[in-house]
């Protein structure tokens, strides 16, 4: 018995050496799980989209091993705990020996938007971790894993990127942090601060410091880059989504974020949804594409008229002569020199949806993580076999869907070739054809899956509307 008692007070030593030096305090909410320290500073923050408890819930660890949101000076060690949950926030409230208070936190049930007061402190770093640096990417795929830092102000977004070389420090009088593809930590103070955005090609980890001599008041978002949760926490967060484009750009994306998440609640999944969104546009965009097509179609009748003279008059004469004599020709044969100008009026209604388009999904949270054939993330490129070596900008994968997609865009245009072309001018034509193809091949080797499957259906869609409508001039 005697040894018994023993042992037990030697296991209670030892449990008590390798307890840590000051308790954690964790609040778990349906969209947020977090610890604090007895200091008071957040130390982990992990989130959840939509919510923790669905089974395809996409989860990021925003801290760092150094915590998330720490605040100098350092309180005492031994503040008091007060918590309260009042059935929709949480509320911890941590005060000194006096019963002053050193911080205190809300946070909420539901959403992402938390709130702290700091009245002593006078420094505070945000910081992110390991989990929230850009996933490894290669060529164009690069320009969208980036981190960067953000400042916001009444109208924009500023964005800085953490390997700036020169170092900065601002001043804010709105949101500032940073944020990755899908996911952000942004504060919002009471008072203007001076931020110090952490920056050089070696930083990996974003890290803001933020002074204030008035204490802190924040507001801070951690949370998905998604309209709805970002409005819902704050309206003018919604500026994050697609802040590099226009304003009439950014209106594009979100239609077509809306549009695509309404076909995600009939369609069971995201690939699905991706490709009836492509043939919906299609549909949408007909009367203007019908539009396009017949000024490109006058172009080719125009080149088809014009090219014998052409020729003539480039095989008989040189230099300015030539010039004139082509000049007189476009005179009388009533046509303007610019008339090929025309054709571009496709590129004009097609490239405004393309970029809405390639920013939405691009964007995107609910394709992160999802699967579709043997895509196993349409968010990434499709990595259809890993190759035995890495290419410089293509990488060490294989990329399937980007050929597919790229004879497709071949196949289309080829069958779409006017009659009216001479042999030469098919031969031209054919020829930047191909040259288009392959461009459109080392754009979009790199790029998100989801993006390239849409653009894939895209050409999927003309090749078919071609056949179809070759197949009933046939029968007529």
């Amino acid at each position: 018995m005697k040894y018994g008692r023993l042992a037990g007070w030697l296991l209670l030593v030892l449990l008590l050496q390798s307890a840590p030096a000051f308790g954690v305090v964790t609040v778990t909410t349906d969209s947020l799980h977090l610890q604090f320290n007895q200091r008071g500073d957040l130390l982990h923050a992990e989130a959840c989209f939509p919510r923790c408890a669905e089974k395809q819930s996409k989860k990021r660890l925003l801290s760092s091993d150094r915590g998330m949101l720490i605040f100098e000076p350092f309180a005492n060690h031994d503040l008091q705990l007060e918590r309260q949950d009042t059935g929709a926030s949480t509320e911890l409230s941590f005060s000194d020996a006096a019963g002053q208070l050193v911080r205190r936190w809300r946070i909420p049930d539901h959403g992402w938007l938390i709130s702290v007061s700091a009245p002593l402190a006078r420094k505070a770093v945000l910081m992110s971790g390991p989990d929230f640096r850009p996933a490894p990417s290669s060529g164009f795929g690069y320009l969208l894993e980036q981190t960067r830092y953000l400042v916001f102000d009444d109208t924009d977004v500023q964005t800085v990127s953490l390997d700036e070389a020169v170092p900065m420090s601002l001043t804010s009088n709105g949101w500032a942090g940073f944020r990755n593809r899908f996911w952000t930590a942004v504060a919002l103070s009471e008072v203007p601060l001076s931020i110090t955005p952490l920056t050089g090609e070696s930083i990996e980890d974003a890290r803001v410091e933020m002074g204030s001599g008035q204490g802190f008041e924040l507001d801070l978002y951690i949370g998905p880059i998604e309209p709805v949760a970002l409005s819902q926490a704050a309206v003018e967060l919604e500026s994050l989504m697609y802040s590099s484009l226009w304003f009439w750009l950014r209106w594009i994306c979100q239609a077509l974020y809306f549009l695509l998440s309404g076909i995600a609640m009939v369609v069971p999944q995201w690939g699905l949804a991706v490709m009836v969104l492509s043939v919906l546009v299609g549909i949408l965009m007909k009367p203007l594409s019908r539009i396009a097509d017949r000024l490109q179609d006058q172009v080719h009748e125009t080149d088809a008229r014009l090219a014998p003279e052409l020729a003539v008059i480039k095989k008989q004469y040189k230099g300015e002569e030539q010039s004139e004599k082509i000049i007189a020709m476009y005179k009388k044969a009533g046509v303007h020199p610019l008339y090929s100008l025309k054709s571009l009026a496709g590129v004009f209604v097609v490239i405004p949806v393309f970029i809405g388009a390639f920013d939405m999904l691009a964007e995107n949270i609910h394709l992160s993580g999802e699967s579709f054939l043997w895509i196993a993330d349409l968010s990434h490129p499709d990595a259809f076999l890993q190759l035995p070596f890495s290419l410089p900008f293509f990488g060490g994968y294989l990329n399937l869907l980007p050929f597919i997609m790229t004879g497709f865009s071949y196949v289309a245009s080829k069958l779409h070739s006017h009659p009216a072309m001479d042999a030469a001018t098919r031969r031209k034509h054919s020829r930047n054809l191909v040259l288009m193809a392959l461009g459109f091949l080392v754009l979009f080797y790199t790029f998100p899956a989801g993006m390239v499957l849409y653009w894939t259906t895209n050409n999927l869609i003309s090749v078919i509307k071609t056949l179809w409508k070759r197949r009933k001039l046939r029968t007529v």
